[in-house]
């Protein structure tokens, strides 16, 4: 049942993060066609404060949802030893990068960016171990290889978010 309620609540957390990029991405268009005074280093640090949330609360969904998807079906087959612990290993290094994505959520809205960076290098991390090993085990396999691109650049994305308001 709590599950139940974290899918809804991740997906109710989405379906925001996915409104309020495209109002961000309709207001910034329509703010480049008119001349705006520089913004205030607060409006600014506030909307990637925002846009880092956007992001990971999004990754959060979209991870476990992978997790489920692809990961538990697979896991759910009869599989050779060498594939079933790489399965086991990226259902176990994908949640540690969904724990690592709620803390970046937390210390962003605290402040604390030097924590966020480290957090986000994690996520890193995690998803690497996972790559590593689909790639020795599977090769190339389109699946892992799409949800991998994505998250590498989320991942970009979110430090260099995190970095630029740090300084």
């Amino acid at each position: 049942m709590v599950d139940l309620h974290m899918n809804i609540f991740s997906r109710i957390l989405l379906i925001i993060s996915l409104i309020s990029i495209s109002i961000s991405s309709q207001i910034t268009i329509a703010n480049g066609l008119k001349i705006s005074p520089r913004p205030s280093p607060i409006n600014n640090k506030n909307k990637i404060k925002n846009l880092v949330t956007s992001l990971m609360v999004s990754s959060m969904a979209k991870t476990e949802e992978f997790v489920k998807r692809i990961v538990l079906t697979r896991l759910a087959i009869e599989l050779d030893e060498y594939k079933k612990d790489c399965l086991e290993t990226c259902k176990e290094v994908y949640e540690d990068a969904v724990d690592a994505m709620k803390s970046t959520l937390k210390d962003v809205n605290e402040g604390n960016y030097y924590k966020a960076n480290v957090d986000v290098s994690a996520i890193s991390e995690n998803m690497e171990t996972c790559k590593e090993c689909v790639k020795e085990i599977y090769g190339d396999d389109p699946e892992f290889t799409k949800f991998d691109n994505w998250s590498h650049g989320i991942i970009e994305d979110a430090l260099t978010r995190i970095t630029r308001i740090s300084r």
